[in-house]
């Protein structure tokens, strides 16, 4: 190897070291808690995963006791969100009614994201 380029190579080395950058957050806890809720309330009200991504902007709600039909009867927002990846974590009381059963409550967590598109997932293993 040329001596003319080992010191080019040794700068280009220098930067691949340390940690990497942390990714920006892609949602703010305003909007973030704001999404949540307007997706619950629109369960609630009977509108289904797929009426929620056809709006303007899309909203993805990934649960699957929402996409079999389960009915949403109520949601408690259990305390402040955690930071979870580039989005935020919220745990969850909700009450669902699923089939012919009677009304249940779970507790749940859901991540949510707001850029660049809304979406908001329940999260297994948590809360």
């Amino acid at each position: 190897m040329s001596r003319n380029l080992l010191p080019l190579l040794a700068l280009a080395l220098a930067g691949c070291g340390g940690e990497p950058p942390p990714l920006a957050m892609a949602t703010t806890p305003e909007q973030s808690r704001a999404a949540l809720v307007a997706a619950l309330d629109a369960w609630k009200a009977g509108v289904t995963p797929a009426e929620l991504a056809a709006r303007t902007p899309a909203v993805y709600l990934l649960d699957d006791a929402c996409s079999r039909g389960a009915k949403l009867t109520d949601y408690k927002i259990e305390g402040e969100p955690k930071v979870f990846g580039t989005g935020l974590s919220y745990a969850l009381t909700l009450t669902l009614q699923d089939g012919g059963k009677p009304p249940a409550a779970r507790k749940v967590a859901y991540r949510v994201v707001t850029s660049p598109t809304v979406a908001i997932s329940r999260e297994d293993g948590t809360p």
